[in-house]
């Protein structure tokens, strides 16, 4: 009995050192699997809110993209044919043999040295028919005003100049009303279709410049 209950002893004595070593182990891997599990469903949430979060990040991204176009627009409003020079380099130093090219058929007028484009002026020529612009080769007349006004057609213009019959056919602005503001909608029609009288429309600036540079005497020539 002495060495049955020896052995017992030396068996418990080994039993349960492994006993808890196997407890350890399978607390172990619980706590790995329910670590797993944590991380797993973590991952999961974390892409759903990533997900979620870059769709409202966008979502606010382009939100500020439009308030920032709209306020640069605002600071940067869109230009207007009706003030603006019709091209970006400045207006030439004009010689003494230079001369205007007015085509019917492309809305322009164009200034050369020979054949050379010195610049390129968006315009509008006269409406077909009677109002149409007359065709041939002129000359710049010595009459020319800032500004003038005709009751029978309701309307006016700018910084007019004559290139024939002597105040009759005129370079000058989009037209304006009777209390001298400008019509801005015909100045869309610069460069596009005829729209006047039978006079060449230009925007402000450039009809200006002519009023203020172009010599008496330089030929005109007016074609489809």
């Amino acid at each position: 009995m002495r060495k049955f209950a020896g052995l017992m002893s030396v068996l418990l004595m080994l039993f349960i050192p492994m006993a808890v070593y196997f407890a350890k182990t399978i607390q172990a891997d619980d706590k790995i699997a329910a670590s797993g599990s944590v991380s797993i469903s973590t991952i999961s949430l974390s892409e759903i809110f990533n997900e979620t979060s870059g769709k409202t990040s966008r979502t606010k991204t382009s939100s500020t993209t439009t308030e920032i176009t709209a306020s640069t627009e605002e600071q940067h409003p869109a230009k207007s044919k009706l003030n603006e020079s019709s091209e970006a380099e400045p207006y030439p130093e004009l010689g003494p043999d230079d001369w205007i090219d007015v085509s019917i058929n492309d809305q322009k007028v164009y200034f050369k040295r020979g054949n050379d484009v010195l610049y390129t002026m968006n315009c509008s020529t006269g409406l077909p028919g009677e109002s149409a612009t007359p065709l041939g080769e002129f000359t710049i007349e010595t009459e020319k005003g800032e500004t003038f006004y005709n009751p029978g057609s309701g309307e006016g213009a700018n910084y007019w100049v004559s290139w024939r019959d002597h105040g009759v056919y005129l370079f000058h602005t989009v037209p304006i009303d009777e209390n001298g503001n400008y019509i801005e909608s015909e100045a869309e029609a610069l460069g596009v279709r005829p729209t006047s009288h039978g006079c060449i429309r230009l925007s402000v600036p450039d009809a200006k410049w002519i009023y203020d540079t172009v010599p008496v005497g330089m030929r005109v020539v007016v074609r489809e």
